[in-house]
């Protein structure tokens, strides 16, 4: 049977910066660069990541964006859909600052003896899993995310739940470094495979997984990778010099550490090194290696046209 397939990935935060020309350390870009299906062109499209390195508040249009396309391609391929006006969730039921305001509004206009009605968020999607006009059988719908862009395309799915489930979610690393947006729950997917780095390797110690709770799902398979963060999405720092002030150090083989008022160049990450015998820019490169191959083999065995 010749499935529709819809491809959507989202790169991680900065990837306008360091992402090289031809996509070839863009985990993302090449998954969805290498999906075989249909109209190839039309119904596959990756995006950047957000570019807002602090906040990643630029998330949220990049989402919008994302699920519009989805929507878009879903109204043209099933045009019953269109005229039905059923439609994906809004901002407003993933974004918990957009909430925040909406119950604040209401205090202060209640607080002035005004009547105010307040949209609640919908947050219970079970409701729609037995009546979506769509199945996995008419349209597969991939999304592939790296780093906050699994953030991102953990909210679309949600958010598609009146029309369609997701078919299968490959998340690189998903982080959730986004104030607005809550990714913890993966829900309206069927299959899930999420690539995480190894605490080991003590890349972003500081960042937070998300999108580890699989509601519903059919099934879902995690693994930990010897890389670093951005090795999960393609991409890690094997040269010292490269790393900037708030970079990530942990692939970089040797580093510098004060012994005795001097700098001494030492093996980076020892333990690893002693137990793989190998540097650390051999093992992020493999371990990256490693969990793009996870990724795309999670995705053939159900069924996805990837190389």
């Amino acid at each position: 049977m010749n499935y529709k397939y819809i491809v959507v990935g989202i790169d991680g935060t900065g990837s306008r910066e360091w992402m090289s020309k031809d996509g070839s350390n863009s985990s993302t870009f090449r998954f969805v660069r290498d999906v075989h299906s249909g109209a190839v062109d039309i119904d596959r499209k990756w995006f950047h990541g957000p570019s807002n390195v602090v906040t990643g508040s630029d998330s949220e249009p990049i989402l919008q964006e994302a699920l519009d396309f989805i929507y878009n391609r879903i109204s043209t391929l099933f045009p019953a859909i269109r005229t039905k006006q059923i439609k994906p969730l809004e901002m407003f039921d993933v974004n918990s600052c957009m909430q925040n305001q909406a119950r604040t509004t209401q205090n202060m206009m209640e607080s002035h003896g005004y009547q105010q009605t307040i949209r609640n968020p919908v947050t219970n999607i079970e409701q729609f899993n037995n009546n979506q006009p769509l199945t996995t059988d008419d349209v597969r719908i991939v999304l592939i995310g790296h780093s906050r862009g699994g953030l991102v395309v953990t909210a679309i799915a949600r958010m598609l739940s009146p029309l369609v489930k997701v078919y299968f979610m490959g998340l690189y690393d998903s982080v959730d470094r986004e104030n607005c947006l809550d990714g913890m729950a993966v829900e309206n997917v069927k299959y899930v495979a999420h690539a995480r780095r190894h605490p080991d390797v003590g890349s972003r110690v500081y960042f937070g997984n998300t999108s580890l709770k699989y509601i519903g799902v059919v099934n879902a398979e995690e693994r930990f990778f010897y890389t670093s963060h951005g090795g999960m999405g393609g991409s890690y720092i094997t040269n010292k010099k490269e790393v900037s002030r708030f970079g990530d150090s942990s692939c970089v083989p040797t580093i510098t550490v004060p012994v005795d008022d001097t700098e001494v160049e030492v093996v980076n990450n020892p333990v690893l090194v002693s137990k793989f015998k190998k540097k650390m820019d051999q093992i992020c490169a493999d371990g990256s290696r490693d969990a793009d191959l996870f990724i795309r083999e999670q995705a053939k065995k159900y069924g996805v046209p990837v190389e």
